[in-house]
């Protein structure tokens, strides 16, 4: 879903549209419009630079148009495992004497790999415990070169706060905060850390991935929308997991990350966003100073998978001990796409909050079920993508049943839908837009993120004046189009208990 809307509703009530407040919006577009510096180093990165000088910190992120949707079949997980590891430090950052630590490492290395290769071709290898005995010794010496938390010390002796990053389907991200004067520094420590990575502790890291995998599996939220991609994209990478499928975090191999490294962390792919209290030209100076020797390299090659035309409902039923649930979903255009703006709306109005029309009729009239919202833009928005529904049926009510219940208030809202419900929720989504704008973070983060996945941050600037332009006509053509039987992906939760 996109990041616009990832506000939980109850802070969009905060605000109300008042007699000024289309004044407002547009304010706040021109405000972007004309405060967003934007330049390009000569290897290719693109630099966003938002001056906020009543603020006195900086919110600094480092994108990359890098996710789970680059990744092959035999990689999947790589794009999330290379994030976890770009922490782990340089040959100056995270470690006491990287020149003896190497060869530590690289032994590590080649025992890691031999499990690996034994494993795979027969786990029950005598000589498995005995290499699993001499890599454990190996972590244990190594141990005692490493230092986990040198970012984490460097930035918090600097009033650094909000230290992380995030591996989506469509993009990776580095964000931190910090007072405006440490600026330099920032630039120093993430520079170093995007050229010279070394991959320390990669095995026990990846084990910690695999649990990390193994829990994940028991959530049966999680596992229903992971369900749910996997049977609506029968080619496309949407179809696999961020965090990677079990088989392929459990060996992954460590070539295969830096061979994710190399293809995907390119200055062409990369953006660099700093809002907060700066001087334009000085920033820009020192971002040229410390990532300007960033090496340029080609995008990476090979054929790219196209999902074919949907040509049938596709189905898929599950069981886990859990609530029943139930997915729908379908596919669409995605960014920039009028279509893709027009379910933005849709979405609202049929599933957001307890005002929308299917939690009013489905959950608090007719209580078939506990809960129902509907969505937007998953699993990303690169590529056309799908607009859905979730739902829980209330006890007693079988999941086909709701089903055929949400069909029918499908019909009803395309055939009895207000000019009234539309101007709510455009309002509502203007609302959300200002509170976006309310501190560096979020700026910032909606910048890169605008930048890096839908290629150019002024789809912020007009997204609130496209919206504006909906109607109903638009709303229903896009639902005639697309809310289609044959176009339509139906993912069942059943519970495993059987009484369900």
């Amino acid at each position: 879903m996109r990041k616009f809307y990832i506000a939980a509703l109850s802070l969009i009530v905060l605000f109300t549209a008042g007699e000024n407040y289309p004044s407002e919006i547009n304010m706040a577009g021109r405000y972007l419009k004309n405060n967003v510096v934007e330049r390009k180093l000569s290897n290719g990165i693109t630099v966003l630079l938002m001056n906020r000088g009543y603020s006195p910190t900086v919110a600094l992120e480092i994108s990359f148009r890098a996710g789970s949707v680059d990744e092959s079949y035999n990689t999947s997980g790589a794009a999330h495992v290379l994030e976890h590891m770009l922490f782990k430090g340089t040959e100056n950052f995270g470690t006491k004497d990287y020149s003896s630590e190497k060869k530590i490492l690289n032994r590590i290395e080649a025992v890691g790999e031999t499990i690996d290769r034994l494993r795979l071709e027969d786990p029950r290898n005598a000589m498995i415990p005995r290499f699993e005995s001499e890599l454990k010794s190996l972590q244990k010496q190594h141990a005692q070169f490493g230092d986990n938390n040198t970012y984490d010390m460097v930035y918090s002796i600097n009033g650094g706060v909000g230290f992380n990053a995030g591996t989506s389907k469509d993009m990776t991200s580095y964000v931190v905060q910090l007072p405006s004067s440490r600026l330099e520094l920032w630039a120093q420590v993430e520079s170093e850390r995007l050229k010279k990575p070394v991959l320390r502790e990669y095995y026990m890291e990846r084990d910690n991935i695999y649990e990390e995998r193994l829990t994940y599996e028991s959530n049966p939220g999680r596992m229903l929308y992971e369900n749910l991609y996997a049977t609506a994209f029968m080619a496309h990478p949407y179809r696999h997991p961020v965090i990677g499928w079990r088989s392929n975090v459990q060996y992954m191999s460590i070539h295969d990350v830096r061979r994710f490294y190399r293809d995907y962390y390119i200055p062409s792919r990369m953006t660099i966003t700093v809002v907060g209290k700066i001087d334009i030209e000085k920033t820009f100076s020192i971002i040229d100073k410390y990532f300007g020797s960033m090496q340029s390299r080609p995008e990476p090659g090979g054929i790219k998978i196209i999902e074919p035309e949907q040509a049938g409902e596709r189905r898929s039923v599950m069981y886990m001990t859990s609530r029943p649930m139930l997915l729908i979903a379908w596919k669409k255009p995605t960014a920039p796409s009028m279509e893709d703006f027009t379910f933005d709306i849709i979405a609202y109005v049929l599933g957001s909050g307890d005002s929308s029309r299917l939690y009013k009729s489905l959950v608090i009239e007719r209580k078939l079920a506990n809960n129902i919202y509907a969505w937007n833009g998953g699993p990303g928005a690169r590529y056309d993508n799908l607009f859905g529904i979730y739902a829980t049926p209330a006890e007693g009510v079988k999941p086909e049943q709701l089903e055929q219940e949400i069909y029918s208030e499908l019909k009803k809202f395309r055939d009895t839908m207000k000019a009234s419900e539309v101007e709510r929720v455009i309002n509502m989504s203007e609302s959300q837009f200002l509170f976006m704008l309310d501190d560096n973070e979020g700026i910032a983060g909606q910048l890169g993120y605008c930048q890096t996945v839908l290629g150019d941050w002024r789809y912020l600037v007009s997204y609130i004046d496209t919206i504006r332009s909906i109607n109903i006509d638009m709303i229903r053509g896009a639902m005639d189009k697309y809310i289609k039987d044959d176009n339509r992906t139906v993912v069942i939760l059943r519970d495993s208990r059987g009484n369900k």
